[in-house]
C-alpha cells in the first residue's frame, strides 16, 4: 500500500515507509509534530487517513527513547486541527499532559486520532477489525520513528476496546491504563491476553464514570497490576475534568517513573504518591441474600460513608435509596453495571447521613430474574410494590450488620418503582425506619406509545391503601411534566393518601427542563425542602 505524507514543514531527510522524519523541525519546533498518513482503503475506494503526533524531540540532557505509548484518542472528536505541521496539544489525560515526564523517562507518547471515516463513532463503536488495523499501522510509524525502542500501548478513560480488540495485537509490548472507565465490563474476561497489563488509578477520586472498585475488582480477576495514585484527601466534588484526581493531577513525576520502571521489569509498587489514599466516601460493595423461588438469591448493594474528618465514625444515620425500574436492554442487565446513584447520594453524604443503594434481583450482579410483566390495569395496586420490597426488606435487616450505621435512624427512599416501593415499606412500619421520599414513585397506566391519564385510579387507590397503615411522616417531591403521571394524579395521590390518615408533604415542582420523572438528578428543586424534612424527623441540624 502506498502510504501519504502531508506535511507544511521544511524536512531533512525522506518519506520513511509514510512517515515524514522532519529533524531539524523536531529539534527548533515547540509541541508535538503532526503527519496525516493514509491507513486504509474504504469499499468504495476512498482513502481513510490518520492522523499522528508525536513530541518534539527531547533536548540533549534528556535520555534517549526507550519506550514508545501508542496512545488512541477513546473518543470521536478529532484533536489535531491541522494536517501536518506543530501544534499545542492540550489533552486531559495523564499521557500528553504528562509528556515532559514520561521523557525524562525515556518514554515518549504518540498520539493517534481518530481516523478520517470515524463520523461520530468512538473507539468502542467502530469496527474492530478497522481499529486493530488502525492501531497496527500506528505501532509500525512508532517503531520507524523510534527504531530503538519498545513499542506499548496506552490507554485512558475509556480503555475496554483496546482491552477487546488489541490485547493480544503483535505490535504492542505492554499495556498501560490510566483512570480506567469499566462501569460497563464488570464481567468482562480478559485473562487471556497474552501481555501484561498496568493500570493506575486514583481511589478517591470523585468521577462517577470511573469508580475504583470496578477498576480493582477487574485487575484483581484478570490478574492486572493495579497501582494506587493515592492523595491525602478524597475529592470534594464529582469532577473527571484536566484538574481532577482522576486525571492523576499532580501525580505525573511518579506516574511517569512507575510506568517506566514497569516498562523496565523493575519491582512496581502499589501505591504511589500519598501512602494511604481512602476510597471516596469509603466506598463498598456488599452483598446479601434475598428470597427467591427456591432457595435464596445473592444480592448486591453499594455503601458509601460520610466523611470521618467532618462527621466522625458514626454510627451514622442511613438513607436506603432504590432505584427505579430497569429495562432488559439496560447496562444494568446486559452489562451488569452497577447501579448507583451519586448525583442522590452526595446530597445525603454531605449531610452526615450514610447511603445503601441495593440492587434489585436481575439487575448488576445481583442474582435471579428481574420482575416484569405487571399489569397497567391491575386490580392489586400495591402488588408491584410488594414484589419489589421482597428484595429491599432483607438489605433493612443487614443494616444492623454494620456498627458504622444506626439501625435505628432509617431514611427509606427511591425513585420512579423504587419510590413507590418506599411507600410500601413505610406503610408496613419496620423498625428502625424513620422518614421516606419518595421522588417520583407510583405506578402508570401508560399503554404502548401513549400518555398517562389525567386521572390515575390505580395509583391512587395505591396511595390511599399506603396512607390508612403509614406511620412516619413523608416527603414527596414530583414535577409537573412527569411524563409516567399527570400532575392531576399526583395532587389526588397525595390527597388520597392525607385522607386515609397518612403524613406527606408534596413537593411538586412546576415543570423542568427535560421529563419531570427524572426531578431525583436535580437537585435544586429540591434540597432545602430534604434538608428541611431532615431537620424535621432529627437526623441533620443546622450546623450540618
Amino acid at each position: 500500500m502506498k502510504l501519504l505524507c502531508l506535511s507544511t514543514l521544511p524536512c531533512i531527510g525522506s518519506c520513511l515507509a509514510g512517515v515524514l522524519l522532519c529533524s531539524a523541525s523536531f529539534a527548533s519546533a515547540q509541541g508535538w509534530m503532526v503527519q496525516t498518513l493514509l491507513t486504509r482503503v474504504l469499499s468504495d475506494g476512498q482513502p481513510a487517513r490518520v492522523a499522528i503526533a508525536v513530541p518534539q524531540l527531547p533536548m540533549a540532557a534528556m535520555p534517549p527513547v526507550q519506550h514508545v505509548l501508542v496512545y488512541p484518542q477513546p473518543g470521536s472528536t478529532p484533536q489535531l486541527k491541522v494536517a501536518g505541521g506543530s501544534v499545542n496539544l492540550a489533552l486531559g489525560g495523564p499521557w500528553v499532559r504528562g509528556i515532559a515526564h514520561l521523557q525524562a523517562q525515556g518514554v515518549s507518547v504518540m498520539y493517534v486520532d481518530p481516523p478520517s471515516d470515524a463520523g461520530t463513532r468512538n473507539l468502542g463503536s467502530r469496527p474492530s477489525r478497522e481499529v486493530a488495523q488502525d492501531l497496527a499501522f500506528a505501532a509500525k510509524q512508532a517503531q520507524q520513528l523510534f527504531p530503538r525502542a519498545q513499542i506499548h500501548l496506552a490507554g485512558y478513560s475509556s480503555v475496554a476496546p483496546l482491552l477487546d480488540i488489541a490485547g493480544n495485537m503483535e505490535a504492542f509490548g505492554k499495556i498501560v491504563l490510566a483512570a480506567s472507565a469499566l462501569t460497563n465490563n464488570r464481567d468482562s474476561d480478559w485473562s487471556h491476553l497474552r501481555k501484561p497489563v498496568l493500570m493506575l488509578h486514583a481511589p478517591s477520586a470523585q468521577c462517577d464514570a470511573a469508580p475504583f472498585l470496578e477498576a480493582q475488582a477487574l485487575a484483581r480477576r484478570n490478574r492486572f497490576t493495579l497501582v494506587q495514585v493515592g492523595y491525602e484527601r478524597q475529592e470534594d466534588k464529582e469532577d473527571c475534568g484536566r484538574t481532577s484526581q482522576h486525571v492523576l493531577q499532580g501525580q505525573e513525576a511518579a506516574v511517569a517513573k512507575t510506568v517506566a520502571d514497569w516498562f523496565d521489569g523493575k519491582e512496581t509498587p502499589s501505591v504511589i504518591g500519598y501512602a494511604s489514599p481512602q476510597i471516596a466516601w469509603r466506598e463498598e460493595i456488599i452483598a446479601y441474600q434475598g428470597p427467591a423461588t427456591f432457595g435464596s438469591n445473592q444480592l448486591e448493594a453499594t455503601l458509601l460513608l460520610p466523611e470521618a474528618g467532618r462527621f466522625g465514625s458514626g454510627p451514622y444515620p442511613v438513607l436506603v435509596f432504590n432505584h427505579g425500574d430497569v429495562n432488559l436492554d439496560s447496562a444494568a442487565v446486559r452489562n451488569k453495571s452497577r447501579i448507583r446513584d451519586m448525583v442522590v447520594a452526595r446530597e445525603f453524604l454531605h449531610l452526615g447521613v450514610a447511603v445503601v443503594m441495593p440492587v434489585r434481583r436481575g439487575a448488576g450482579m445481583s442474582e435471579g430474574n428481574y420482575p416484569r410483566g405487571f399489569s397497567q390495569r391491575d386490580a392489586d395496586a400495591s402488588y408491584k410494590a410488594r414484589i419489589h420490597s421482597e428484595d429491599i426488606f432483607p438489605a433493612l435487616a443487614w443494616l444492623k450488620t454494620r456498627p458504622e450505621l444506626d439501625a435505628s435512624r432509617v431514611i427509606l427512599s427511591g425513585q420512579s418503582a423504587g419510590g413507590y416501593s418506599t411507600m410500601y415499606i413505610a406503610s408496613q412500619n419496620p423498625a428502625g425506619l424513620i422518614g421516606a421520599i419518595d421522588f417520583s414513585g407510583g405506578r402508570n397506566d401508560i399503554v404502548g406509545g401513549g400518555n398517562a391519564g389525567y386521572l390515575n385510579q390505580m395509583m391512587v387507590n395505591g396511595f390511599a391503601e399506603f396512607g390508612r397503615t403509614t406511620r412516619i411522616p413523608t416527603l414527596w417531591v414530583f414535577a409537573e411534566n412527569d411524563s409516567r403521571y399527570a400532575a392531576n394524579t399526583i395532587r389526588a395521590s397525595h390527597e388520597a393518601f392525607q385522607a386515609a390518615g397518612g403524613k406527606a408533604r408534596l413537593l411538586l415542582s412546576p415543570p423542568i427542563e427535560g421529563d419531570g420523572h427524572h426531578i431525583h438528578h436535580k437537585p435544586v428543586f429540591w434540597r432545602a425542602a430534604v434538608k428541611e424534612y431532615l431537620g424535621e424527623i432529627g437526623v441533620v441540624t443546622r450546623a450540618n
